[in-house]
């Protein structure tokens, strides 16, 4: 019986945990190799959230998980969203640092975001609607890209679909189990607060007028009120001095927009309509209403998205997807007008921390937008559902769907192709020449003697060692943050220094390694770190004992995917691969 039953459940879920399977499978491979390296908002999370859990505060010292709670947030970066960190505390806390560790909660929530997009759509149409979403999702660009990283939009679009699920299927005062999902929705992200109050409005409306056929009054107007409430605290804690983000929302009276104004004004002959029609409320408009445009444009969506994305000539979409976007578009207007109104109300309030945040004026920033993604998947399966329901003859059914699924296989193979094999050697926010110079610095430091590095930016890549190197421990982390604290960057005999400070001479017994954005040089013979775009010069090095002995390439080239896990590397391996001399 016990087996009857498990063949039965298999039988009915093969299609459901197919769709898991093709979820975890571009979340989890290679997570170790791709991204190649960490970047200066995840290290952020990563060594405070380690100090918290050896320490109970940050690495300065001055902030407790109470203080993150209260919207005080560590003040060793500029202020990040507050749940990262208890999703970081444990993981890194029990596991240490590793490429993979940093982002396994971010995969576990992208994987449960498929799952979230197939429950509403479920609850919302039928089975093959659902699927098809959750198919779209599992495969989607843009939540694979956000899925294998620590940013906070990947919890932020979860915990919104929680409460918007749950506004589905609860009833009477089983209502406000929204209320936990609404807290942790609220915490996930900087950006989603300011929309937090507009999305719990429509959910709620949607939910009283079209779910529940308005009934239970008191209940929605209750959670109403909380969250309310939740944002007039934020708000008040705002302005309290207690975040320093506020400044970032684009406003009439913003600087950028001033100066916009008073450009404008000098570039146009004086005439009696100028004060009318280029002031600060006009261009701020114009401003909002490019926004929108630039966001919605086909380019950004499905070609090209931004420097965010980071995969130049990729959309956040396939191409195919805009031709199902606008079908599904379509017949969700033609079938349900209450939902269509409400999805691309939600859509509109999910672009809102984009439009009017201060990076917009100079481009689109998928982080901010990244509510909009789920909702936008939901048309497109629509669409694909809507066309197939056309073809009444089995056959063309069938040829329909093996001609969809092939171009599906060929967008995905595309997008894998940029991703795991082109983004790996693009210069910007993820750069691994400072895993590379962990690496080196690792395999030097046996030799006892002093090992000094110049950087532009010391902290940063005495911060990047640290997490490479799995050093952050209870045995170091009292002295660590001390160090932190003083911002002498110091470990051991490895001292991180600026590129302001005087070089040592070429007689001094030390391993020197200098950062050629300090642009100077020394007279002896020296190996280098190279950028792995050009391989140009990143790090010079004076003094190697680790690598001269090896055959030193003059350029970096034939990398593999397997490179990538640089700490794994012996050191013959490591040293012919990263290391050049010229």
């Amino acid at each position: 019986m016990n087996l009857l039953k498990s063949n039965l459940f298999l039988r009915k879920n093969i299609f459901f945990l197919l769709l898991i399977l093709i979820a975890i499978l571009p979340r989890f491979i290679f997570l170790s190799n791709v991204p190649n390296a960490i970047n200066q908002d995840e290290l952020h999370y990563a060594l405070d959230a380690k100090s918290f859990f050896l320490t109970g505060k940050d690495v300065l010292g001055q902030t407790s998980l109470v203080d993150v709670l209260l919207f005080n947030s560590p003040k060793s970066e500029p202020l990040q969203a507050e749940l990262q960190y208890f999703f970081e505390i444990p993981v890194l806390g029990l596991m240490g640092f590793s490429m993979t560790n940093l982002v396994l909660p971010n995969v576990l929530l992208g994987i449960l975001t498929v799952v979230l997009i197939y429950l509403i759509t479920l609850k919302l149409f039928d089975k093959n609607t659902a699927l098809l979403a959750g198919l779209i999702a599992a495969i989607n660009p843009w939540l694979i890209f956000l899925s294998r990283t620590t940013y906070e939009a990947g919890p932020a679009t979860l915990f919104f679909l929680c409460v918007f699920y749950m506004m589905l299927i609860t009833k009477s005062w089983k209502i406000l189990l929204t209320i936990p999902f609404a807290l942790l929705a609220f915490y996930s992200h900087i950006a989603t607060k300011l929309i937090f109050l507009p999305f719990m409005s429509l959910s709620i409306l949607y939910a009283f007028l079209s779910v529940n056929k308005r009934k239970y009054f008191k209940q929605y107007l209750f959670l109403f009120m909380f969250s309310c409430v939740l944002t007039l605290f934020f708000l008040f804690q705002l302005k309290q001095g207690k975040s320093s983000r506020g400044t970032e929302i684009l406003l009439p009276n913003s600087i950028a927009i001033i100066q916009r104004v008073n450009e404008v004004r000098k570039a146009t002959i004086q005439n009696p309509f100028i004060n009318l029609v280029e002031n600060k409320f006009t261009v701020y408009g114009s401003f909002l209403v490019r926004n929108t445009f630039n966001i919605f444009s086909p380019t950004y969506l499905f070609a090209n998205a931004d420097y965010f994305f980071m995969l130049g000539g990729h959309g956040l979409f396939y191409y195919i997807d805009s031709f199902f976007l606008i079908i599904g578009l379509g017949w969700a207007f033609l079938k349900n007008k209450k939902l269509f109104l409400t999805f691309v109300l939600i859509i509109f309030v999910g672009i809102v921390p984009q439009i009017v945040h201060s990076s917009s004026v100079n481009g689109n920033f998928s982080h901010h937008i990244a509510l909009s993604i789920p909702f936008m998947i939901i048309f497109m399966s629509l669409g694909i559902n809507g066309v197939f329901g056309k073809f009444k003859d089995k056959k063309r059914r069938v040829l329909f769907i093996v001609l969809i699924a092939l171009i599906y296989i060929f967008s995905f193979l595309r997008f894998s192709n940029f991703y795991f094999f082109r983004y790996p050697l693009q210069a910007g926010t993820f750069g691994v020449e400072n895993r590379i110079l962990s690496k080196y610095i690792t395999l030097s430091e046996d030799e006892k003697r002093p090992i000094i590095i110049y950087s532009v930016n010391p902290m940063l890549a005495f911060k990047e060692f640290l997490f490479y190197s799995n050093l952050y421990n209870k045995n170091t982390v009292k002295t660590i943050n001390e160090s932190l604290k003083d911002k002498k960057f110091i470990y051991n005999n490895i001292s991180f220094i600026s590129c302001s400070r005087s070089m040592l001479p070429d007689s001094q017994p030390v391993l020197v390694i200098d950062d050629a954005n300090c642009d100077r040089s020394r007279s002896e013979h020296s190996i280098s770190i190279a950028q792995l775009e050009d391989s140009g010069k990143k790090y010079n090095i004076y003094g190697d004992k680790a690598c001269s002995s090896f055959n030193l390439p003059g350029y970096i080239s034939n990398l593999k995917l397997s490179d990538f896990d640089v700490e794994n590397l012996p050191a013959k391996k490591f040293c012919e691969t990263f290391i050049v001399s010229y």
